[in-house]
């Protein structure tokens, strides 16, 4: 995997760890940055699924970023709110066919708030 791909990753993961510790006093704010960062994360999956497509990555380079956004997104899932923000992802990503249900259900399913569910 080339340099640049490994540190877009960095980035994205530093802006959505920043946004999850984002305080102001107003809710909708810290929704917008919250959502914002993660719209991010979305867009480079986007990306690098059409440079997968277009023979621009590799197969196993695609999984391993795909894994990698996924768990970023999965793990940074407290509460209600990144739910309905990671539900909003993978429903568009279902809709593209760039993952299955059964994937869909493994990240929800290992999102913090996983245990909550049935």
């Amino acid at each position: 995997m080339n340099r640049d791909i490994k540190e877009q990753l960095k980035i994205l993961t530093s802006k959505v760890e920043s946004a999850m510790i984002f305080e102001s006093d107003d809710d909708e704010e810290e929704y917008k940055v919250n959502k914002e960062s993660k719209e991010e994360v979305f867009d480079f999956i986007l990306g690098q699924y059409k440079n997968f497509k277009d023979e621009l990555i590799s197969e196993s380079d695609y999984i391993f970023l795909f894994e990698q956004c996924m768990g970023l997104l999965a793990n940074n899932t407290g509460c209600a709110e990144d739910m309905e923000i990671l539900e909003s992802i993978l429903d568009r990503l279902y809709d593209m066919n760039i993952i299955d249900q059964n994937c869909y259900r493994n990240i929800v399913e290992s999102s913090s708030l996983g245990r909550w569910l049935d």
